[in-house]
């Protein structure tokens, strides 16, 4: 017995040896007949992976990078899985195989330090079912990546870039569950071979949504401030220059108006209410602009008159962050007292190589053409005008003015002599009122067509994006051209971007941006008016008369004014960025980035000689402004998060800037050729001596120049506290320290605390109740910030130089006073909020209530003459607040179903009030307790209807006087038939000091109303914007008494003509005050700003040309508008005077037609 039981010892002993062996025989043989694939890291490395339709053998070529493993595998295993798709994220080597494998019949396992994969014997010996189907979201989007799994089974799949899924598994029906990131999980029951539509709810409960902020990100449920986000899908295919116009209606207390249509103009943009005193050389009121943290101000080029928020192309935008309250924005200090807006630009994502193309074409047309006064009914409102402006000065000397063509022939009579120029005289008036019978002296000329024509709108750009986990990118290149519906008014622009992004290792990441930008933008300054804050009309048919020979003003003149006026406008910019992070410890971060901002205007105006009526010479003018923002920060970042319920992020931040800005101008007369528009200075000299009217020698200037350079820096130190537990309480602190070379000697550091608390009640036990509510918080906050001046040197009292002041030597003057206390203009900020998301999500309600003070406004302070030969000296002088309510709903109306509806509205209600000056009374058409843009009127009564009604007063010499100044000698006052205006102050004087405040031209309330509905695979996009109660004169009308008729048809309005008429405007050919209460409107408008229709295009036959997807889409632009305003479209009216002189360029209908690509 031993001894067998010896040799069966001995025979396991030799089979043991036997198995090792056959063992590393066939792990030599494996070897032989598989791929090996090693490579060597830290076992305990987490891999975060993107990869869409990859095939096995590339996504274990990745996995072999990060994991410290050898795979066995065969290749015909692998091949036959085909194409999938793996999103993990710090995931370790079980997750990422059982991820990966699922639904493959593979099967895996770690011997040491080798993943074998293998099919599993199971699976072959069964019989296998074909499972298929297609994924969408609640808006009926095809959801790839979504990870489908036969219910007790591990076979399963994810679906491919459309949605769509298919895998065999071994039951024949029964139940799949579908679950994806941000989607509720699904179950829902199959039968094999039937194909399957599955739509995914959106998880909205367990969505961490992203919000950006200054120097960071941050979770939507932690945000203790007023912030409101756009995302780029819900400003895209609107054919505009600046993105600023897609932002209109779309934010509460955002404030855009479009005051003019000037292709690449500037719109006004105020966020909680305006500020500014329009103080020259101060701020405008315009927010501080920051793209990709970089900040910037947004001006209208002095030179060229280009928008510089236009040079960037909205197509590059993934988001824009409205920072509205102090919370938000007073880390930004001294240049944020006026919100600020976050640009967020498109970047690259782990993944295949994605391609989007995008073309438009746009054409637009004026929305309506004013109504002219011409022909006949001009004549006639000619000679009524001549009759009365003619008569009141003659009645004195007895002659009666003719009031029929038969008095004319009446040789002697009345003013015949004196109006046809053939009497006393001599003076001929007008060659057209002579010959009634002419019908060339009864026609008309329609100006509106040599002024307006059909626009059209050009635009293009291409995108690519993709990488690895090392290396992301996102590319991009734009086209836009846009001719403007008035001649001489274009704009084009040519710009590429580029987003680089490199993760060398888990701790190092590096951002290059770089972005450039060429804008040719030409057009006739003579009526554009580029130095002002708005672009007016290019070419002026108001100024125009409708009958031919009017006084030389024929087409032919105007049209060679309008033409031959050459004017080479454009811009050049180039941005450019580097980011450096680095990861020095767990939650801790340092990072640094440096960026520049390039910019450069030119400009070239050619007017050739027979344009110039008095000397016949040709003239070149050229201008050039170059500048150069550069900029250095360093962050220190600290996030800590203990038991995931107290969550604490810490930063410290460093900054300073450097600006830079130099100008060079010049002009020239005389030049050789009118074929030449640029001035050699050789073919001419520096005067010429001219022939005055009397014979005498008139020496006048052939060429000039002028240069400048300005320079400004800033140092800041900044930091932020954040801290919240479990997301219910919710603190945090910021603080920024300003050092500025603007500021005056005594004042040259800033400082700009604020605090915010938050508190999710809706987490609270005792709201359990509240099944309807998802998610409630309670917001307050208090911070302050400021604004610096745009003038670097408007506190330091920069001297001047004059010419000849001894001998015809230059000297050097005070050109402003110093002013060592002026410093920024300082705003605190007050603001409680309340933020519903109920039932299920449906319904989101923000709710905020603000006040505003900004004192130390920058106000030009008299001063007596006698005092450093100025009149004045720049000062802090005054007060403003801005007190509001906003309001922000999201619904969701219909959710499921064949429709989807989405509905989105806003409102805004701001008090504006000027509250304090320098003198701590009224100045300056200031009023303390009103707006700070009003209109003030003179208040009227009637018209005067006869000389007794005109009342006479006394000069101070004591002589007797109407009441207007006309003599009491004379036999008529000129007064009847005019208004009577009230003399408030009761001086016996007309003036301004009988006006009063009327109103403001600011918008009571403002906001928009956005609807998407989505039906298949149709979508429509609907905004109105609405703005009610601004106060408005309409000018068109009221100057036309003792003016040309402009745009009005005089056939509409009624004269006073005989006393007890109850006319609309005073008797022709008087002067005609404009700003009287009886002008004054109060206009409510609405209109529907944008409506879009889209079409995607099915898969199947974007598949057919080898797309991944295809949309077309139609958009009208100003589509209508409803308004009680008397004028035209009352939104070009401009926002500080509320006048409505004719002069605005209007804004266009603009219908689009586009199609996009992706592949």
């Amino acid at each position: 017995m031993k001894k067998k039981r010896m040799c069966a010892f001995r025979i396991g002993r030799y089979v043991l040896k036997i198995t090792k062996i056959m063992r590393l025989g066939l792990y030599l043989l494996l070897l032989t007949t598989f791929t090996v694939n090693a490579n060597c890291f830290s076992q305990k490395t987490k891999v975060t992976l993107d990869v869409k339709q990859g095939t096995l053998l590339h996504i274990i070529s990745e996995l072999r990078k990060a994991f410290d493993y050898q795979f066995l595998y065969r290749v015909d295993d692998l091949e036959k899985c085909g194409r999938r798709d793996l999103k993990v994220q710090d995931a370790g080597v079980e997750e990422v195989m059982n991820k990966l494998l699922l639904g493959t019949h593979l099967t895996w396992r770690i011997e040491e330090d080798v993943i074998l994969i293998r099919a599993t014997d199971s699976v072959k010996q069964r019989k296998l079912y074909d499972v298929k189907g297609q994924v969408f979201d609640d808006k009926k989007n095809p959801l790839p990546g979504v990870t489908v799994r036969m219910d007790g089974t591990t076979v399963g799949t994810a679906a491919d870039n459309e949605g769509k899924f298919e895998f065999r598994g071994p039951q024949e029906s029964g139940r799949l569950i579908f679950t994806f990131v941000g989607f509720k999980q699904k179950i829902v029951p199959f039968k094999a071979g039937e194909p399957l539509v599955v739509v995914l709810e959106e998880d909205v409960e367990n969505i961490d949504e992203v919000v950006v902020r200054a120097y960071g990100t941050q979770n939507r449920r932690e945000v203790v401030s007023a912030i409101s986000s756009i995302k780029a899908d819900e400003m895209k295919e609107l054919p505009t220059a600046s993105f600023m116009n897609m932002l209109q209606g779309r934010v509460a207390g955002l404030n855009i108006i479009n005051q003019s249509g000037a292709p690449g103009s500037a719109s006004v943009v105020a966020i909680r209410g305006f500020n500014s005193l329009l103080t020259q050389g101060a701020s405008d009121g315009s927010p501080l602009y920051v793209i990709d943290g970089v900040p910037m101000h947004s001006f209208v080029s002095p030179v060229t008159g280009t928008n510089t928020m236009a040079d960037i192309d909205p197509a590059m935008i993934e988001s824009v962050e409205v920072l509205k309250d102090a919370a938000a924005a007073s880390i930004y200090g001294s240049r944020a007292g006026n919100g600020v807006i976050m640009i967020t630009t498109k970047k690259g994502r782990v993944g295949e190589a994605k391609f989007s193309a995008n073309v438009s074409y746009s054409a637009s047309r004026l929305i309506e053409s004013p109504l002219q006064t011409g022909g006949r009914l001009e004549r006639w409102w000619d000679i009524v005008n001549k009759r009365n402006e003619i008569g009141a000065g003659n009645v004195q000397q007895g002659l009666v003015y003719p009031m029929s063509y038969t008095d004319v022939y009446k040789m002697g009579s009345g003013m015949y002599d004196a109006f046809w120029g053939n009497g006393r005289t001599g003076v001929k008036v007008i060659d057209y009122l002579q010959d009634s019978l002419n019908p060339f002296f009864n026609n008309q000329t329609n100006w509106w067509k040599y002024a307006f024509r059909r626009g059209e709108v050009v635009n293009a750009n291409l995108q690519a994006s993709g990488g690895s986990k090392r290396f992301t990118y996102m590319m991009g290149a734009g086209y836009y051209s846009e001719t403007g519906i008035m001649n001489r008014s274009t704009y084009q622009r040519l710009n590429i971007m580029a987003n680089l992004s490199a993760t060398p290792n888990e701790n190092l990441k590096m951002d290059m941006q770089v972005y450039g930008s060429y804008v040719d933008r030409s057009r006739n300054t003579k009526h554009a008016l580029s130095n002002n804050r708005f672009e007016h009309m290019t070419v002026q048919p108001r100024s125009q008369k409708t009958i031919l020979p009017a006084s030389k003003e024929g087409v032919e003149d105007w049209l060679n004014d309008m033409n031959k006026t050459v004017d080479k406008s454009d811009d050049i910019r180039a941005m450019g960025s580097l980011y450096v992070e680095y990861k020095l410890l767990k939650g801790l971060t340092l990072s640094a980035k440096g960026s520049v901002d390039y910019s450069q205007g030119n400009k070239n105006v050619f007017t050739p000689s027979d344009l110039d009526k008095s000397y016949h010479e040709n003239k070149s003018e050229g201008d050039i402004i170059r500048s150069i923002a550069m900029s250095n920060e360093e962050l220190l970042r600290y996030r800590l998060s203990l038991n995931k319920q107290h969550n604490i992020e810490v930063l410290l931040g460093f900054n300073v800037e450097r600006n830079q800005t130099y100008t060079l101008g010049g002009w020239g007369k005389g030049g050789a050729s009118d074929d030449v528009y640029y001035y050699d200075p050789d073919l001419s000299v520096d005067v010429k001596d001219y022939k005055s009217f009397f014979g005498e020698a008139d020496w006048r200037a052939t060429r000039s120049y002028h240069s400048s350079f300005t320079e400004k820096a800033m140092v800041s130190y900044f930091g932020r506290l954040s801290y919240n537990w479990k997301q219910r309480y919710l603190m945090e602190f910021t603080f920024r320290r300003d050092g500025s070379s603007t500021f005056g000697e005594d004042n040259k550091w800033a400082n700009f605390p604020s605090i915010g608390l938050g508190w999710a009640f809706s987490q609270e036990k005792f709201m359990r109740w509240a099944h309807w509510l998802d998610w409630g918080k309670l917001r307050a906050s208090y911070g302050t910030s400021g604004q610096v001046f745009n003038d670097p040197y408007l506190a330091h009292g920069l001297m001047r130089v004059i010419r000849g002041p001894f001998q015809g030597n230059s000297g050097v003057t005070s050109g402003a006073a110093i002013s060592p206390d002026l410093t920024w203009e300082k705003s605190e900020q007050y603001d409680i909020g309340l933020d519903l998301d109920m039932f299920n999500y449906r319904l989101k309600l923000k709710l905020d209530y603000y006040y505003k003070l900004t004192s130390s406004l920058i106000y030009k302070v008299p001063l007596p003459r006698t005092i450093l030969l100025v009149n004045n000296r720049t000062e802090n002088a005054m007060d403003v607040s801005n007190e509001g309510i906003e309001l922000e709903l999201e619904a969701d109306i219909l959710r499921e179903g064949p429709v989807l509806w989405r509905t989105k509205f806003n409102a805004s209600r701001n008090w504006n009030r000027f509250e304090k000056s320098y003198t701590n009374k009224d100045t300056g058409g200031l009023i303390v307790g009103r707006p700070l843009y009003g209109i003030y009127v003179y208040a009227t009564d009637g018209f005067y209807n006869s000389e007794e009604e005109v009342p006479v007063v006394y000069d101070l010499m004591g002589n007797k006087k109407y009441f207007g100044g006309i003599s009491y000698e004379s036999p008529m006052s000129g007064l009847v038939g005019t208004y009577k205006i009230k003399d408030l102050n009761g001086d016996n004087i007309i003036n301004g000091s009988d006006m009063y405040y009327a109103g403001t031209p600011q918008p009571k309330m403002h906001g928009g109303w956005v609807n998407e509905i989505i039906w298949k695979s149709f979508d429509l996009n609907l905004l109105f914007n609405y703005e009610l109660g601004r106060k408005m004169i309409n000018a068109r009308e009221y100057t036309i008494s003792s003016g040309q008729p402009k745009f009005v048809d005089i056939a509409n309005l009624s004269y006073w003509e005989k006393p007890g008429d109850h006319a609309k405007l005073a008797r022709i050919g008087t002067s005609t005050e404009v700003l009287m209460d009886r002008n004054i409107e109060n206009v409510h408008a609405i209109s529907l700003k944008q409506i879009t229709l889209g079409y995607n295009l099915p898969k199947d036959w974007a598949k057919k040309v080898k797309l991944n997807g295809a949309r077309v889409f139609m958009t009208v632009e100003n589509l209508f508008y409803l308004s009680n305003y008397s004028g035209a479209n009352p939104e070009v009216i401009d926002v500080y005077r509320g006048i409505d002189h004719g002069a605005e360029y209007p804004l266009p209908r603009k219908m689009t037609v586009g199609l996009t690509l992706n592949f």
